[in-house]
């Protein structure tokens, strides 16, 4: 599936080029005011972009469109800034099969100045991060992510407009260390700390007179030792503005703390943030911000982008047709099968979530998705990517949620009182195993229920895969809405299952194990 870097790039290099995206990151520069004029900074923004090159079928986002936005600003606004605040990697299976490189293009081609590592970008190994800084255009920052004593990437990076001197601070969760699987000849420092300490030195030996935060921590404590920008804000002064990423938060508005105003621009680009700064003397009197929705409706295409990424794209829609599983009979789907039983294909998909997130260095206890996302059966004989999508159609994402032993008893007795035929019925991974009893009214209960071969535990937490749809309480799971510890993979349910098939190197015989044991109840 892994492809290597650079296939394409020397054919898009002269058009990638259009946009420098360098910065200074001298502080020898004078700057020259002019007292009492003033000035603007006008921001764009996005943040936890994952991979969503292409517009979603309602038309949201896509990089074409969000470059005519972008292209539009620049060309109204003398001083403008566009800044990604991380997680450019993981996502759709075009962005992934090429290792993120078409996002990379396509923000080269819009004159990003500058990107925070997100947690995401260290979900391959080191070698595929470092290659993409290479064909960046634009400097990699975080002031608390070193390797050896060297910054990772720049701690900060510094912009010289007219009348004013701007500093770029990056920012990365320590929450990587949990959820990613970062090199191992990496170090974190406390954010808050760094964020200290990298203010000081921008505004004291840079003279910087602007202090932005390009961070990517999130706004939504997704565990109690996490530090977030609202914190971040609280406890560091001296910042005039926090870009921020990582919870994939929609603001309508910025939030303002300890007079710092923090702005975030949802997720999968389908909002580019759009604030405009106003400065007198070097000090910001102002600042306004708006969510820019980016549709193709309201930003057609742009040209040259297209051009670019088309390569990309007609390869990616060839290999829709690529073979990557091999079965020996059908997995069958019948009538909605996957909402009335156990069936060998919500064992598969189950099971592949799984092995994504145990690759990633992430244990979990199980996995369970719902029934009523499963769509079609996989075939006999030859599984295309095309086959696979089918089967997933809607754009469901991994999560990771961890729930108290207690909630988890919720759970389940919930999942027993699912009507045989609703689309909360639940398939499980090979680790979860229950019974379900049906009156004859079709009432259900729940018993024997055994996680890692051991019944539940009320006094431990386990840590369970769903989708994004369930995670928010979708299909009556509210339960999963009391995890204490939440995070997004960012990986699409079906990528994470083309990723999984494409490991199996023998066809694969349609089973099941027992681990879902329905008694009475009837099927369509």
């Amino acid at each position: 599936m892994k492809k290597q870097f650079g296939i394409m790039l020397a054919v898009f290099a002269a058009a990638s080029l259009f946009f420098s995206g360098c910065a200074s990151t001298s502080g020898k520069t004078t700057v020259t005011k002019n007292d009492g004029k003033t000035y603007e900074l006008t921001i764009l923004h996005v943040n936890d972009s994952h991979g969503a090159v292409l517009a979603t079928e309602n038309g949201e986002g896509g990089f074409v469109s969000m470059a005519t936005y972008v292209k539009q600003v620049r060309a109204q606004n003398k001083n403008t800034l566009f800044i990604h605040a991380g997680d450019i990697n993981t996502g759709s299976a075009l962005s992934n099969m090429f290792n993120a490189e078409p996002d990379i293009v396509s923000f080269n081609n819009m004159g990003c100045e500058v990107a925070t590592f997100g947690n995401h970008e260290f979900d391959g190994p080191l070698s595929k991060l470092q290659q993409q800084m290479k064909i960046s255009q634009f400097p990699w920052i975080s002031a608390n992510i070193k390797q050896g004593n060297k910054y990772l990437g720049k701690p900060y990076i510094i912009k010289d407009y007219d009348g004013f001197r701007v500093a770029i601070i990056g920012l990365t969760t320590l929450r990587t260390l949990v959820i990613a699987s970062p090199d191992k000849s990496l170090t974190f420092i406390d954010e808050i700390e760094a964020a200290k300490e990298m203010v000081q030195l921008v505004r004291e030996k840079e003279k910087a007179d602007i202090v932005i935060i390009n961070a990517h921590i999130g706004d939504v404590k997704e565990a109690d030792d996490q530090n977030t920008s609202i914190m971040l804000a609280e406890q560091v002064s001296g910042i005039d503005l926090i870009v921020d990423g990582h919870s994939h938060s929609f603001f309508a508005e910025p939030k303002i703390v300890n007079g710092t105003p923090i702005v975030t621009a949802n997720e999968y680009g389908k909002y580019v943030g759009n604030g405009v700064m106003k400065i007198v003397n070097g000090k910001k009197v102002d600042f306004t911000w708006q969510p820019i929705a980016i549709t193709t409706k309201a930003f057609p295409a742009d040209a040259e982008l297209e051009t670019l990424l088309k390569p990309y794209i007609d390869k990616a829609n060839a290999s829709l047709k690529d073979v990557v599983l091999k079965t020996t009979d059908t997995f069958e789907f019948g009538n909605r099968l996957t909402r009335y039983q156990e069936m060998a294909i919500g064992d598969f998909i189950t099971d592949a979530m799984v092995a994504y997130v145990e690759s990633t260095g992430v244990h979990v206890d199980g996995a369970i998705t719902n029934g009523g996302g499963i769509r079609a059966e996989f075939p006999k004989g030859d599984v295309t990517r095309e086959n696979i999508m089918t089967v997933l159609p809607f754009e469901n994402y991994v999560y990771v949620l961890t729930l108290k032993g207690s909630e988890v008893v919720k759970l389940f007795e919930f999942i027993g009182s699912v009507k045989q035929g609703a689309g909360a019925f639940a398939q499980v991974s090979k680790n979860i195993r229950y019974t379900i009893t049906y009156d004859a009214a079709g009432n259900g209960k729940i018993s024997d229920v055994t996680i890692g071969g051991k019944p539940i535990d009320e006094s431990r937490t386990y840590r369970i895969a769903t989708n994004d749809y369930m995670a928010k309480g979708g299909d009556g799971y509210t339960v999963f809405t009391t995890s204490i510890d939440t995070y997004n993979t960012s990986m699409l349910i079906s990528t994470v299952v083309i990723e999984y098939a494409a490991t199996l190197k023998n066809a694969v015989t349609p089973t099941t194990d027992g681990r879902i044991k329905v008694i009475g109840g009837t099927l369509p």
